[in-house]
This record gives C-alpha cells, sequence and structure tokens, in this order.
C-alpha cells in the first residue's frame, strides 16, 4: 500500500535539495553595484609669455635707449630693457628659458649696428650683454640661459644690456634697430 503522504514528501525533499545548494525561492539576485576609476592629470614644466595688461600677445620687449649725446662725442652709453620690461615671462620654478637674440636690421660682419635712416654709411657699432658690467655678450643668435626660480618664476626679467661708444663726427639725426628675441624652454 502506498503512502498518501508519499508525493508531498518528495516535494518538500526537493524544495529542501533547491534551498540547501543557494537556489532557494526568496533569495534576490545579486549584481555588482559599484566600480572604480582612475582619474589623472600630467602637469608638465613650461613658460608663458604675454604682454603686460594681459593681451595675450607678447609684442615688444622694451627699448635699449642710449640716451642722446653730441655728434662730435665719443662717450660710452650704457642701456637696459630689465626695468622697462613690457611682457610678463612666467615659468615654472626649475625651467631653464634660452633666450635668443637675432642681429638686428642692420648687423653686419657679425656685429649689431645702430643706423640713421636708409643709409648704410651712417652706423654706431653696438653690442648686447646679458649682465650690466657687459662682461658676458650675446651674440649674434647665441643663447643665454635664464633659469626660473621660486623667486622670480611669475615675473623673470629678461637679462638685455647694452652698450655703445660713439665714434664722433656723427652726422645728427636718430639711430636705430630692431633685434627680435626667441624664447625657447
Amino acid at each position: 500500500m502506498t503512502d498518501p503522504s508519499e508525493p508531498l514528501r518528495r516535494v518538500l525533499a526537493a524544495l529542501l535539495a533547491v534551498v540547501a545548494s543557494g537556489g532557494g525561492l526568496f533569495s534576490p539576485a545579486q549584481a555588482e553595484t559599484s566600480a572604480n576609476f582612475d582619474v589623472t592629470a600630467t602637469v608638465t614644466p613650461g613658460c608663458r609669455v604675454d604682454a603686460l595688461g594681459g593681451s595675450g600677445n607678447a609684442g615688444t620687449i622694451g627699448t635699449l635707449d642710449f640716451g642722446q649725446d653730441s655728434s662730435l662725442s665719443t662717450a660710452s652709453h650704457s642701456a637696459t630693457t630689465t626695468g622697462n620690461q613690457a611682457i610678463r615671462v612666467r615659468c615654472t620654478p626649475g625651467v631653464t628659458l634660452m633666450m635668443t637674440i637675432d642681429g638686428g636690421a642692420h648687423a653686419a660682419s657679425g656685429q649689431r649696428h645702430l643706423q640713421r635712416g636708409a643709409d648704410p654709411a651712417s652706423r654706431i657699432l653696438y653690442s648686447l650683454c646679458s649682465d650690466a658690467a657687459c662682461n658676458q655678450p650675446i651674440a649674434i643668435g647665441g643663447s643665454t640661459a635664464v633659469t626660473a626660480t621660486t623667486a622670480n618664476g611669475e615675473d623673470i626679467r629678461l637679462p638685455v644690456h647694452a652698450r655703445l661708444t660713439l665714434p664722433g663726427a656723427l652726422t645728427a639725426g636718430t639711430y636705430t634697430d630692431r633685434l627680435t628675441v626667441t624664447l625657447s624652454w
């Protein structure tokens, strides 16, 4: 004779087997709800050059003004752009800025000259230096190193100094030149 509760025992046994194996009827579905990802930024050392006032254009560095003297003078004159520099150079401390200056509009025989108007016979020889005493010349196309430090990194003054000696017996007038400075880092 068969026990009438036998089918019920089989169903209960099957349910117990399902629950024991972790597949219970009331187990919620499991899903990953969070994940990680990395965020990075790399900041490289560098420099920024722009005109004072923030126009974004380097423009003119300044003026080397030797002043005025008699056409017969043989005096020596010095000038610098460090006091009237019209650009702002900012660099990460530790960056070495390289400054190169061309020969200007009137270079001849590897030397820079001021010239009166369009007359190449009316010239005055001058030299550029990276120090006020003019002991460290800046050759045409030569590079001068300027290191950014924590003290000067927000306002680096380019060390451009100049010296000339008037030859005497010059034609009166204004003598000029225009130089191009290239900065690299």
